[in-house]
């Protein structure tokens, strides 16, 4: 059987490993396929280590920087990307609340997303047996269709 649908806005969550920047490339295919606007998300993950990394602390400050600095390169090439398919898009930064399967799953949603595309794991170096914990979660929680890339 097949099944024809048409997607008209696109996610895709990165981690700047390489599984997450193939399936943006992935997205960025199926974007242009689609005629579809393409969402890139990454969550701002800034490790807790303590009392030492309030908010309000400097090494906080200076770690959420870097996270942010570091996800603007991952954007800038796929801004680039987009630029050269013809595809719009729209990139954001976002925290990690309640977590970050949460933040990915509700951004979908506000968004009105019709398809979320995520590497099946990520950069953290821990692996489930199957899928990682990010994607699998995103999988159980999503209200739309994902595409998880290997």
């Amino acid at each position: 059987m097949r099944v024809d649908t048409k997607f008209s806005k696109i996610l895709v969550a990165i981690d700047g490993s390489d599984i997450s920047m193939k399936a943006a490339d992935v997205a960025v295919t199926a974007a242009k396929n689609h005629g579809a606007k393409l969402f890139v998300v990454t969550s701002l993950n800034v490790p807790y280590g303590g009392l030492y990394m309030t908010e309000e602390g400097e090494y906080y400050k200076y770690v959420e920087k870097k996270a942010r600095e570091e996800a603007e390169k991952w954007f800038k090439e796929l801004r680039q990307k987009a630029k050269e398919n013809n595809i719009e898009i729209q990139t954001d930064i976002i925290a990690p609340n309640p977590n970050v399967v949460g933040s990915i799953v509700n951004y979908a949603d506000h968004n009105k997303v019709d398809l979320v595309m995520v590497g099946s794991t990520g950069k953290t170096g821990f692996k489930r047996v199957l899928l990682g914990s990010v994607a699998s979660g995103i999988v159980t929680y999503s209200t739309c269709p994902v595409m998880v890339i290997k």
